[in-house]
């Protein structure tokens, strides 16, 4: 039987384990009006822009990055991030903020709509897979950025398989905490 965890469960358990085994850390961003909580380990850059759409369509927000303690010794890049953004508008679609918006749906989660979509990319052995969730009735978006060398492209044994499943619930829980209106 298959059990299937809510991502504001995942959340809750995340936090509340002893701070001493995993503390986290709060963010707040006035001008966008959102509150959201990370893994005190990852490495934040508030002036990240996003240029998936080009050099003209650049998208501003925070980005929260994998600290590297989980990408050594497996494929995972250390620039694998989720990140909050905003673009002027009012409702803003997926295809807005990712080319091309594939598998483009509704997903409520933690108490919340989103239009969610992914797009994949791949190149000179690296893989690039962006997973993105627009609050819905807004041009606030979040996005999971995940890039990886192809494991193949490694001598057997040197490098091991980044967990794909703890890295999700990781980005899903941390999804979980975003408050609107902070």
């Amino acid at each position: 039987m298959r059990l299937k965890l809510s991502a504001a469960l995942v959340a809750a358990a995340l936090l509340a384990a002893p701070a001493q085994a995993r503390p986290w850390a709060h963010y707040s961003n006035a001008t966008l009006g959102y509150a959201i909580a990370y893994p005190a380990d990852w490495k934040i850059d508030t002036n990240y822009v996003s240029a998936s759409l080009g050099p003209d369509r650049e998208i501003h927000g925070t980005a929260f990055h994998v600290p590297a303690s989980m990408a050594d010794g497996t494929n995972l890049s250390t620039d694998t991030s989720l990140s909050v953004e905003s673009i002027p508008g009012r409702s803003c679609k997926p295809a807005q903020f990712v080319d091309p918006a594939e598998n483009v749906h509704k997903l409520h989660a933690a108490g919340r709509t989103y239009i969610a979509a992914s797009s994949e990319d791949a190149g000179a052995g690296n893989r690039y897979e962006t997973q993105l969730f627009v609050v819905a009735g807004s041009c606030l978006a979040v996005r999971y950025f995940i890039h990886y060398a192809a494991i193949e492209n490694f001598d057997p044994g040197t490098v091991k398989a980044f967990d794909r499943a703890r890295l999700l619930r990781t980005f899903d829980a941390i999804r979980a905490t975003l408050k609107l209106n902070a």
